[in-house]
């Protein structure tokens, strides 16, 4: 029995790994088949690869360009300080040390901002020069001096020309500027060239029109700085006023119509920023501590004590000296026949005396309340031929015109000057016009 059992088993695994052999020769048949279908009997042939995978780091590596002269150039990023930058050059911090230690430069040197350039010449590893921005119109140059860093400031090229504007009053002066990206210096600088021939406060009205023609300072084509107005035309109420800049031979510069009459009027209206006139120009006015009446041969401007008094014009100091009823008080005798004088002073300013020469806008002492008043403020005088005049009312007299040697060569520039500005007007207007036609 247990013969015929084994002979049994012994077949059936015969006929088991046969049944095997047949599956695995019919797979591999039925694979080739397959493949013959698919690919067309095409052969397909492997590469071995490797793939390199980036180095990761703990912080990012920026690259550092190199210009053609061997300078090292990196674009500082957000967060970079100079200990940032010399590491991402490859320069130890024992250099970094060595050039900010007693440099007068150092602010610049470590407020690094985004976007800021550094330029690197970098020699074995030796930084030999760093060039950096300082401002819009300078550099800061780091160089090596045998063991040490010398630093110094050094001017960009700046290249100068002429700009052109001109604008349309809408609404208030400032906001037609701002609207139209006119530099507020310029309208500021108008303004005071006109300030004694237009109310800006009270006189400007819409449809004004102004023209500009003004110096600008120019780095790698990029504006860096508006300077000053070399003429400027404004049309208030229909009335044309001009100014031309002048430079004398002296250096001095103003502004001038186009006749050569100076546009400044010689003396400053009052002498000190006041808070109020607590006493006006009179020929019989009442004393308020002597108790009668007499002349009072100028105007009272009360302001604070040890508020600053300055020249109304240029001249020279006739009287500096106590006086009983004006208490600390100076004289100014002026060119022509114009005098001023400045009472009730606190004290006068150091260096002057009598026969100094003083400029018009120029210290000469503080207000008090020496002498016969009852507040601080300082009394003010004008004077013409030894005369009083009321100093609110009275006429002030321009500046000097152009001299006669220099009025021929001014004209003749002034005239060239206001035809381009004309010619640059109707250009803007032509072009305004036909952009309103279009839109239309």
């Amino acid at each position: 029995m247990d013969k015929q059992i084994n002979e049994t088993k012994i077949k059936f695994a015969k006929s088991y790994r046969l049944l095997a052999l047949i599956a695995l020769v019919s797979a591999i048949f039925l694979s080739y088949f397959t493949y013959n279908i698919l690919f067309n009997g095409q052969k397909i042939k492997y590469a071995n690869k490797i793939l390199s995978l980036p180095n990761i780091t703990s912080s990012q590596n920026y690259a550092k360009p190199t210009d053609d002269n061997g300078w090292t150039v990196i674009t500082a990023i957000k967060g970079d300080t100079l200990s940032t930058v010399f590491k991402r050059a490859g320069l130890s911090q024992k250099t970094l040390q060595i050039v900010i230690q007693n440099n007068k430069y150092v602010k610049t040197l470590t407020n690094i901002k985004p976007g800021q350039q550094i330029r690197l010449l970098i020699q074995n590893q030796i930084l030999e020069k760093l060039i950096t921005s300082n401002s819009a119109t300078q550099f800061l140059v780091v160089s090596k001096v045998g063991n040490n860093y010398n630093s110094e400031i050094e001017d960009r090229k700046v290249n100068t020309k002429n700009n052109y504007l001109t604008a349309t009053v809408r609404g208030s002066l400032y906001n037609t500027a701002k609207q139209m990206n006119i530099p507020v210096k310029l309208i500021q600088q108008m303004t005071d060239i006109f300030n004694w021939e237009i109310d800006f406060n009270k006189g400007i009205k819409s449809g004004d029109q102004f023209s500009i023609v003004y110096q600008a300072d120019y780095i790698d084509g990029k504006m860096v700085n508006s300077g000053d107005i070399i003429a400027v035309t404004y049309i208030n109420s229909g009335v044309t006023h001009e100014a031309i800049r002048h430079v004398s031979e002296s250096g001095d510069y103003d502004y001038f119509t186009r006749e050569g009459l100076s546009l400044k009027k010689a003396f400053s209206r009052y002498p000190i920023k006041f808070s109020h006139i607590s006493s006006t120009f009179s020929l019989s006015r009442y004393h308020p501590i002597l108790h009668y009446r007499r002349a009072h041969k100028g105007v009272d401007l009360a302001a604070p004590i040890g508020t600053p008094i300055y020249a109304t014009g240029n001249g020279r100091i006739q009287l500096i000296e106590r006086h009983s009823g004006y208490g600390n008080m100076i004289k100014i005798s002026h060119n022509g026949n114009y005098s001023s004088l400045y009472a009730h002073l606190l004290k006068f300013q150091k260096g002057i005396s009598r026969g100094s020469f003083v400029k018009r806008g120029q210290i000469i002492g503080y207000v008090g309340q020496s002498g016969l008043a009852d507040g601080p403020h300082c009394h003010y005088e004008f004077h013409i031929n030894n005369h009083p005049k009321n100093p609110s009312t009275v006429a002030l007299p321009h500046s000097q015109p152009i001299s006669k040697r220099e009025l021929a060569s001014f004209k003749a520039n002034s005239n060239a000057i206001l035809a381009q500005l004309k010619l640059y007007e109707e250009s803007n207007l032509a072009t305004l016009g036909k952009k309103s036609n279009k839109s239309a």
